[in-house]
């Protein structure tokens, strides 16, 4: 999008071009221009061809230690994610985010609503596929498509389905992905499966990491960015945009958007404790020790009820 503009290109042109609606077209450089900091064309335009002009300068040679020096320079969550994962870098705060997380457990509880087995092992199912995701275990999810667990999920589990050819997608597994994209597509179609907002994300995905494709980076950008009723999903397409920014060398956005994955997890923390919930605790002391180094010791009235 941002080469067309340079070229003089009108948003009427860039529709025509990429193959969507004027209308459609508009939405989206409203959004790329939001993405980069501009207000309007003119602007953007001079921020392209100024980070071209900057790609094309030789990178002059750095001091014997400055790459030591930048290993320790993780001054933001973006860095650490980008030096390590989003898994490592969450740690417990990676709880709060994707589906099923602490804020879903507290609502069923407020509900009163029992967590039965089923429930409860449809929730482990997805919080490890989040974890996989969170890891960047790509691989983990071509063995589970292999393994047949795709079609099992079609049935009973649309949206781990949609995370798994995620997942698919992310890792370069085109082919498994592109399978289950279809069946998916299929069941939709039919009057079930994955919701709209979760098949929008799938089509922007794979058009963000299509390194030619600017504007499924904006579709998915939008989806990240908009205040909706599934926060599961906007944070799904949170780590995506991470992903997509990743695969197309583009650090900057990518440490930005693991930044605002943190803030996301932030927030449902302190919406938490609003709600009267303290998940991490707030007990930082050590535990207490008996006389011999061991922990206190039961009372003797306490060890005849427990025998009793």
């Amino acid at each position: 999008m941002l080469q067309l503009l340079s070229e003089g290109a009108s948003a009427r042109i860039l529709a025509k071009k990429l193959g969507y609606s004027e209308g459609t077209m508009r939405v989206y450089l409203h959004n790329l221009y939001k993405a980069i900091g501009v207000g309007n064309k003119t602007q953007a335009v001079i921020w392209h061809l100024g980070r071209m002009r900057t790609r094309d300068v030789p990178a002059a040679s750095p001091p014997p230690m400055a790459h030591a020096r930048a290993d320790f320079s993780l001054s933001t969550f973006g860095d650490m994610a980008l030096a390590e994962d989003l898994y490592t870098a969450l740690g417990a705060m990676g709880s709060f985010l994707g589906p099923y997380g602490h804020l879903w457990e507290a609502g069923l509880r407020l509900k009163g609503t029992p967590l039965d087995e089923r429930m409860a092992a449809r929730r482990a199912q997805s919080r490890d596929l989040w974890r996989a995701l969170l890891k960047g275990d790509f691989g983990r999810a071509k063995a589970l498509h292999d393994e047949g667990a795709a079609e099992r999920w079609l049935a009973e589990a649309p949206s781990d389905a949609m995370l798994l050819d995620c997942m698919l997608l992310i890792g370069g597994y085109s082919a498994a992905a592109e399978r289950l994209l279809v069946r998916l597509s299929d069941k939709r179609r039919n009057g079930a499966g994955i919701a709209p907002r979760e098949a929008a994300l799938l089509r922007a995905l794979r058009a963000a990491l299509d390194a030619g494709n600017a504007a499924g980076v904006a579709e998915l950008h939008g989806l990240a960015a908009e205040s909706s009723r599934a926060p599961a999903t906007r944070q799904l397409a949170m780590v995506a945009l991470f992903y997509a920014f990743k695969v197309r060398r583009d650090l900057d956005r990518a440490r930005g958007t693991a930044n605002a994955l943190w803030a996301e997890a932030e927030a449902a923390r302190r919406q938490l404790e609003a709600m009267g919930v303290r998940p991490l605790g707030s007990d930082a002391s050590l535990p207490r020790l008996g006389r011999n180094g061991t922990k206190h010791a039961v009372p003797a009235r306490e060890k005849a009820a427990v025998a009793r």
